[in-house]
């Protein structure tokens, strides 16, 4: 039986690593700046993170950040050069949907340039939202999430799979990226 690739895995207790999938969960989180929401999502990451853009006003910008890459390429911080329409940013995150949602390699944030609302997935296969956090709680309890503590597994493991080496050559030559360094956070 062929194990589907996947982005994040846990140890069980007889020492094997498994896919690990959160339990539907959202929760609020101080930070030093706003305060956040995280959600934790079993799956159809990507389903979520369009349903929490659709409120907020375009135009948006998206940067995706490569913190691993198995074929060479340079390890930045990339921003489409021009903002987009929801439908144009839709349109490219059901494009590498699998990727996003199946390997560890990178994360993905979506900005609502008048609004300054960021909606962020990152490699832990969880989403953080900022912006009208009463708003964007509604949306994450009409698609069953619940709040309870979220926690990312100790010990983890990041997968980068073979499997989507053609789709993050494909990423990188979508746009003409405008490329950064990584930021001290970015790194798994």
């Amino acid at each position: 039986m062929k194990v589907q690739p996947y982005k994040i895995g846990s140890l069980t207790p007889d020492n094997h690593w498994v896919e690990h999938r959160y339990p539907d969960a959202w929760d609020l989180q101080r930070t030093t700046g706003p305060d956040r929401l995280v959600l934790a999502p079993a799956e159809r990451q990507i389903d979520l993170i369009l349903d929490l853009l659709r409120p907020l006003p375009a135009p948006f910008g998206v940067l995706h950040v490569l913190v691993a890459s198995r074929c060479g390429n340079t390890t930045a911080r990339r921003q489409a050069p021009t903002p987009m329409q929801l439908r144009d940013v839709a349109e490219f995150l059901r494009e590498f949907e699998e990727f996003f949602e199946r390997d560890g390699r990178h994360h993905v944030w979506v900005t609502s340039l008048s609004s300054q609302s960021t909606i962020v997935y990152d490699n832990h296969n969880i989403v953080y939202a900022y912006g009208p956090l009463e708003q964007l709680v509604g949306r994450a309890e009409t698609r069953g999430l619940a709040r309870r503590a979220i926690e990312i597994p100790v010990p983890h493991d990041h997968r980068f799979n073979l499997e989507y080496d053609d789709a993050e050559a494909a990423l990188l030559d979508r746009f003409d990226w405008l490329e950064f360094p990584l930021q001290p956070g970015d790194d798994p």
